[in-house]
């Protein structure tokens, strides 16, 4: 059977027009990735606790932009407790979900936070790490995840996860390198705070 040099070449400019579009996707992503590089590179120092939520929030909702992610949350360790605790959450849980604590080995949080590794999950009912005791509790439905962890001096102080990018193919590896390098941010202001916090052992001695 010969070929139709007109569907091919009909089939080729096609697909290159999905390349295209995909690439400029990519481009703009990017761009907007360097802007808020740009904004978080002129926020002040963080030197106290009373500065860092506002700088964590700030980034948190950089993040949630830049992913396209409806919902998203903030959960920071708790090492008197061994728990994560989502201390910012964006989206329909936002006042449910705030304060709310788990295990610190508890669902894909817990995996990202154990193994201080980003985590990048289309579709979380696939994925065995899944902690879906949330979702029941506060009749919620996680569809995707992409995570990654806030790392300072070495040392995982919680992590973000961002949830339930619209599309067929949510979260893209892209997407997952971008957030990783925000948390990095956020996890060098923590690590910051905590340099500089007082040293209440030796003020007790």
């Amino acid at each position: 059977m010969a070929t139709n040099p007109m569907a091919v070449i009909q089939s080729e400019n096609t697909r290159l027009k999905a390349e295209n579009e995909t690439l400029k996707e990519e481009i703009r992503g990017l761009r907007e990735f360097v802007r808020v590089l740009d904004a978080l590179n002129k926020t002040p120092v963080v030197k106290n606790d009373s500065e860092i939520m506002p700088t964590l929030r700030n980034i948190f909702e950089k993040a949630l932009h830049l992913l396209d992610a409806p919902d998203g949350s903030l959960a920071l360790y708790d090492d008197a407790t061994d728990e994560l605790v989502f201390v910012l959450v964006h989206g329909a849980l936002s006042e449910k979900l705030t304060g709310y604590r788990i295990a610190s080995d508890s669902g894909i949080a817990g995996w990202v936070f154990k193994n201080a590794k980003p985590a990048l999950v289309r579709d979380v009912r696939r994925d065995q790490r899944f902690f879906a005791d949330v979702d029941e509790e506060f009749r919620f439905t996680t569809q995707s995840i992409a995570a990654a962890p806030l790392i300072g001096d070495g040392k995982v102080i919680g992590l973000l996860e961002a949830l339930n990018q619209p599309g067929d193919d949510p979260f893209s590896e892209t997407d997952l390198s971008l957030l990783s390098l925000l948390c990095r941010i956020a996890g060098e202001h923590l690590a910051n705070v905590q340099r500089n916090l007082p040293d209440t052992d030796s003020e007790d001695a």
